[in-house]
């Protein structure tokens, strides 16, 4: 019985541990280009960031110069009357000096990407996206790049995700399990792309359209329970 009961806690604190992660750029730390750091609130939008660290997260800006992106409410958007907070950059060597951006775990070691918002991938600015954008999300391990994905096309701008289905929606980017056990996530362009912008990381945690932590935690319980009165009635 004992055992039983311990097998369940460690059950229920890896259903938590697995849940670590959402990196939503608000009150975290930016590492500006020119030294020194600030602190994403919403509202403010800071521009010259080479670095953001969140929850224990680097999301890094590769440019040519040192030049660094946006980190904050680059768009000046609403939702509901918060405020929402991006990173936004320009890629070069047309428009900017961005040559890649990367995500890695503070101190080194693997995680999960499952989910992001993209809330720009445009040639034109700050205007309509032509279609022909060829973005890409790369999964890393050891030094090597194991995957590679095509990111869609979107305009200029954050629209939010709050209605399944809209066409006015940003993309919601659903990853598989290449983007499991990598140690750095990098994107990258290989035509002239202009705006890039993205939102709502999920690391080591299910996309939204999985179960929250609590649901999880109750099937847990009750799996745990089932156990239990299995191994009451056979003795």
């Amino acid at each position: 019985m004992k055992k039983l009961i311990i097998a369940c806690l460690v059950f229920l604190v890896c259903a938590v541990e697995a849940q670590s992660a959402v990196i939503d750029f608000t009150g975290g730390t930016v590492n500006l280009a020119g030294g020194g750091t600030a602190t994403t609130m919403s509202g403010s939008d800071l521009y010259f960031a080479s670095s953001y660290v969140e929850n224990g997260f680097k999301v890094q800006f590769i440019t040519a110069n040192g030049d660094g992106g946006y980190i904050g409410d680059y768009y000046g958007a609403q939702a509901n009357g918060q405020y929402n907070d991006v990173i936004h950059g320009h890629w070069g060597p047309n428009h900017g000096t961005m040559t890649a951006i990367e995500i890695t775990k503070e101190g080194g070691g693997f995680f999960d990407l499952n989910y992001f918002i993209l809330t720009s991938n445009t040639q034109t600015g700050g205007w309509s996206a032509t279609g022909n954008e060829l973005a890409y999300i790369e999964a890393w391990g050891n030094g090597t790049k194991t995957y590679t994905q095509l990111l869609p096309s979107e305009s200029w701008g954050w629209k939010g995700v709050s209605t399944p289905g809209s066409l006015q929606n940003d993309p919601q980017i659903f990853l598989g399990s290449e983007f499991d056990a990598v140690d750095m996530v990098r994107f990258t362009v290989a035509n002239d792309v202009f705006c890039f912008g993205m939102d709502e990381f999920y690391i080591d945690q299910p996309a939204p359209s999985v179960p929250e932590p609590s649901t999880l935690l109750l099937l847990a319980s009750g799996l745990c329970g089932v156990a239990f009165f299995k191994r009451r009635n056979r003795c």
